[in-house]
């Protein structure tokens, strides 16, 4: 892979660009999967915080300009951690405007921090404020055990984390499945946004018969809709 760092005269806006031999990706989804995580992270690590910073700034009002968003009563969103599109100014944005705003708390975990069910546990739970977020699963913040519990039939709106999506609008989590489960939840009309960095594209996502659009990928560049073929 060669990996070439751009500048304009914004210094906060920088842009990346990745030439991939195809040989470089590995031939089974799963590997490539893999791969791309691998090599996505690598290159956020090479992202200056400014850059960061001003990215969410922008996704924060592109996200709130959509219909989706004025339309919504209810949004699950996700309190960000390290690297990940910060949302702790989407969240205060979304209280502000009066949104009932839920997060996600893993139900899975023992004391220990390691899952104790066979499958991914994630519940939403509605918040007032993040200052009353505690340290959770992966060290994560989250809402407390006594947070009331909303429904996934409830929700309008899910703002969703990623590795990396491209421009078709297929998503990369994490790995750890805990959203592709709550989206089986949802209801058909609920919105599902994911928020990525425009230097964190991917040209052409690994997909496995499970694995699903989202409706659109919101970047600090532009706003990505996926069209049915």
């Amino acid at each position: 892979m060669i990996l070439r760092k751009k500048r304009t005269a914004d210094d906060n806006k920088e842009q990346m660009t990745i030439k991939i031999r195809k040989e470089e990706i590995p031939g089974t989804v799963i590997e490539a999967k893999r791969w791309w995580r691998r090599e996505i992270r690598r290159q956020i690590r090479e992202t200056s915080e400014d850059y960061r910073r001003d990215a969410a700034r922008r996704i924060t009002e592109a996200v709130t300009s959509m219909d989706e968003y004025r339309q919504a009563e209810t949004i699950f969103a996700y309190y960000s951690y390290r690297r990940e599109v910060n949302t702790a100014e989407l969240i205060d944005r979304m209280l502000a405007d009066g949104k009932r705003v839920c997060l996600p708390l893993c139900t899975d975990l023992g004391e220990d921090g390691k899952r104790v069910t066979d499958a991914p546990e994630m519940e939403a739970r509605e918040i007032q404020g993040t200052a009353e977020l505690i340290p959770g699963a992966y060290g994560i913040p989250e809402p407390g055990p006594e947070t009331a519990v909303v429904k996934p039939e409830e929700v309008d709106m899910i703002i969703l984390p990623c590795v990396t999506c491209d421009r078709e609008c297929r998503r990369l989590g994490q790995g750890g499945g805990y959203y592709d489960k709550f989206l089986d939840s949802v209801r058909a009309d609920c919105a599902k946004i994911a928020v990525c960095y425009e230097t964190a594209l991917a040209d052409k996502l690994p997909v496995e018969e499970h694995d699903m659009p989202v409706d659109a990928v919101v970047t600090e560049e532009r706003i990505y809709r996926w069209r049915p073929e």
